[in-house]
């Protein structure tokens, strides 16, 4: 039960308190947070709710967190992690290039590299829940090295990229 919950639902409508089950007023599903997960997963979760304050329990009640919490003592505004993961996709994609020009293109070093710069690539459009591109930098990359996709023994595609 939260302050809004009795101005909202007693102070507004004018009713005895001392009458009210905190059942009666509560904010419900009553959402409670595990102490061990992440802040943006929290936020997330607010978000998805419309809660602004929850429990954090784990075998009683630890404490409450709160917008505030998640504002004050997060860097999420200094370092949005949208940008963040835009210099760390660019920086990757380099690194990728790089790789597959030393050991090659069919390379299992260069496959791994392509592999991380999908995978952040994934994640970056999950975070910020942009469309996807209509091609993902290995497929770009792809276009533009054909020989990427040389069948290896194993009668795999080198890369992770989408099936062609």
């Amino acid at each position: 039960m939260t302050q809004t919950d009795i101005v909202y639902k007693v102070v507004a409508y004018g009713k005895d308190p001392a009458a009210m089950r905190v059942y009666e007023i509560m904010t419900k599903p009553c959402i409670s947070v595990n102490p061990d997960l992440g802040v943006e997963y929290v936020a997330r979760l607010f978000a998805n709710t419309g809660i602004r304050i929850a429990p954090v329990i784990r075998e009683g009640v630890l404490g409450t967190i709160s917008l505030t919490d998640i504002l004050n003592k997060g860097d999420f505004l200094e370092k949005p992690k949208v940008v963040i993961a835009r210099k760390e996709l660019s920086r990757a994609i380099e690194e990728a290039k790089s790789i597959c020009a030393g050991p090659g293109i069919t390379s299992k070093e260069c496959a791994a590299a392509w592999a991380l710069v999908e995978e952040i690539e994934a994640e970056m459009i999950y975070q910020s829940g942009a469309d996807v591109p209509d091609k993902t930098a290995f497929q770009i990359y792809c276009d533009e090295h054909p020989k990427i996709f040389q069948v290896l023994g194993t009668g795999q595609l080198v890369g992770s990229g989408a099936a062609r």
